[in-house]
This record gives structure tokens, sequence and C-alpha cells, in this order.
């Protein structure tokens, strides 16, 4: 096999390829990332019997063939050459990468023992890469541990996607909060589907796919292989075996709540994370509301801090506590100002962005004795 790419190409493929592969893998082969070369394509892919990727080069195809080599070796290799074309030539024993002046021999690894790539399903549909991005990346952070999911909670330590119509609703749940965002989704059919990928690596995933369209591919059956791809890069991933909770009726309506308060999103967080400061670990911040008003408070063991910042209210003398962390985390993605629905002091509030329709989000309070 032998290619001629641009450097960056090459170094940006290796690099992104190889931060998806295991540190510790158990099979040897799946450190190494597989570089194939056709008459028309070449590519770059890695696979940990979880998650593949295989992207697309931009390269100069001298002699077709196929080599395997150590992913990190070829990330920093391919890293420390200077801006230009470099040469990426192979045979049974070694890897060669080379450019004026400068060469790297690297071992090859046996393609024989190297697994083969799961299959992509057929795109579904489009969405664009960047807010994918961004509902993923939030909703990923209000997802449940691994360690702490068990039987028919497993369901909650992904992010859930589904396609209605020409909408994708993105969730997650961690049962203290509940976060979903509509994006606007262009279906390439009529046939609905969904998928539940492990949150860290639907994270890692949709940081990859970020500033392109993103085409979708929805697994046949839970535990089947989902896709995400755009145009030079294609990610499977293996989606959970189990069902994501029925979560639509833990949004509460606001024609029962007490009320409501409009506050600005980001005062409110700064806040929090002022209130925060003071109380001992895992002890709530308390948020009183008034007519003209909310009053963020912390403490304990001696200490105690307090805001106040302008609310405009249709309750009086509501006081409510919470976890910082998890108001916060909710309040973050909202810009200018949120609508909080009140309900009791020990039921879920609903959180609604004024000017932002696409976002919902539940938070459950914490019960004072």
């Amino acid at each position: 096999m032998k290619l001629r790419i641009d450097q960056k190409e090459l170094a940006d493929a290796a690099r992104r390829a190889h931060r998806r592969l295991p540190n510790n893998p158990v099979v040897p082969v799946l450190a190494g990332l597989l570089i194939e070369a056709t008459e028309d394509a070449a590519s770059l892919s890695g696979f940990d019997y979880e998650t593949s990727t295989r992207a697309a080069l931009d390269a100069e195809i001298l002699e077709p063939g196929i080599a395997l080599v150590s992913g990190r070796l070829l990330a920093d290799v391919s890293a420390s050459f200077p801006a230009g074309l470099v040469d990426v030539v192979a045979d049974e024993r070694e890897v060669t990468v080379s450019a004026p002046g400068t060469m790297f021999a690297l071992p090859a690894m046996p393609v024989s023992d190297y697994p083969t790539l799961p299959v992509p399903p057929g795109a579904a549909g489009t969405v664009d890469g960047d807010l994918l991005a961004a509902a993923v990346g939030h909703a990923a952070q209000c997802t449940l541990p691994i360690k702490e999911a068990a039987g028919s909670l497993v369901g909650f330590t992904g992010v859930h996607v589904a396609a209605d119509g020409d909408h994708l609703i993105v969730s997650a749940s961690d049962r203290y909060r509940i976060v979903r965002r509509t994006l606007p989704w262009q279906p390439d059919n009529d046939r609905a589907g969904e998928l539940l990928i492990p949150a860290a690596e639907f994270a890692a995933t949709v940081k990859q796919t970020a500033g392109h369209t993103v085409h979708i591919g929805f697994a046949d059956s839970d535990g089947g292989v989902a896709s995400l791809a755009t145009d030079t890069l294609t990610v499977t991933g293996r989606t959970i075996a189990g069902k994501f909770p029925n979560i639509d009726g833990f949004f509460p309506k606001p024609d029962s709540a007490a009320g409501s308060a409009l506050i600005d999103a980001a005062e409110l967080v700064e806040a929090v994370k002022r209130a925060a400061l003071v109380i001992e670990e895992k002890n709530p911040i308390n948020i009183a509301f008034s007519e003209n008003k909310a009053t963020v408070r912390g403490g304990g063991a001696g200490q105690r801090g307090s805001s106040d910042i302008a609310a405009d209210s249709d309750v009086d003398d509501f006081a409510i506590s919470f976890n910082p962390h998890y108001l916060a985390s909710l309040l973050a993605p909202i810009d200018g100002q949120v609508r909080i629905w009140l309900f009791t002091p020990s039921k879920p509030v609903l959180i609604e962005p004024v000017d932002d329709p696409t976002y919902r989000a539940v938070c459950m309070p914490v019960r004072l004795k």
C-alpha cells in the first residue's frame, strides 16, 4: 500500500480516531488503526467492539492495500511532521511515514486478527451537527452513572433520541432531573426511529460530528448498532439493551401549579453557585420566592450566605430547596428569562425558557425534614 496525503489531514484523522480507542484493550489489535486504500478511496478506522470510527481520507492513492498500525504511534508521528505532503507506505512488516528529510518506520500489526467493522444502518434522516452536539452534550450530564444503574435503571444511563415527524427529540434523566430538547429533523423516509446510547460515548461522538450535517441511522433493535455520519466520518455504536423510561407523564402541568416565577436564568445560576459555596457536602440551597424577588440561601456549620435577585412571581412566601448542582445544570443552557412553575415545596418544578420553546426541564426538590 502507498498513499500520499496532507500532513494535517492524516494527523487530525489519526488523533480523532485514536481518542476513541481503549487504553488497555483486551485484544492487542484493538489498539491499532486500520488504513485501507482502494483504487477510488482511502480511509482510517478504529474499533473497540462497542464503537467504530471510519474517516474518509483525501489522499492520492499510489498503490491500493491495507495496513494496521498502532493508533498512538500513528497519531504522535503524524502530528510531528511539518506542514506538507507525507507518504504512507506499508507492507506486511512495517508502515513507513515519510516526508523529505523525515522518516518513521512503525511495526505493522496483523490485519488478519482485526475484527470486521460493523455495517452502519441506513440513514433515517439528517440533523444539524452543532444543535445535536449541544443537546446531547448537555443531556449527557443529566444521566445516571453506570455504577448506580441496575435492572430497569439501565435506561437512565443513556441519552435517548427519537424521531417524530420533522422533529428529533433528545431526552435524558437521572430520576432527579429530566431534560428534553426538540431539534429540527429532516427525515429521509416515513419510518420513525429511536436510539439509546451510553451518555459518555454519545457525547464523544457528537463532538466529532459537530459543524456538519449529521445523518442518523437507527438500530433495528435494542442493543443493536446505530450510526452517526457526516460526509467524511462515520461512527457506529452499540445501543443500550434496554428501554428508556417513559418520562412524558413526569412533566408537571402548568395549569395545576400554585404559581410561577419569571427570572433571569444567568442571574439565578450565579446566585445558586454563590449559595453553594457555604453549604456542607450534599446539603441543599433554598430559594424563597416573593412577589418581586427571589432570595437564594445556603449555609451550614456556622456559615451562611444569601443573594436577592429580581423575580416577577405570582406566589408569595414560597420556599423550596434544591441540590445546587442539579438546578444549575438545568438552567445553564438557557439564555434570558426562564419561567419556573411551582407546585408544592415537595413536588418537582417545571423549567421553561421564555424565548425557547424547544427546551423543557424538570427538577426534583430536596425534601427537608
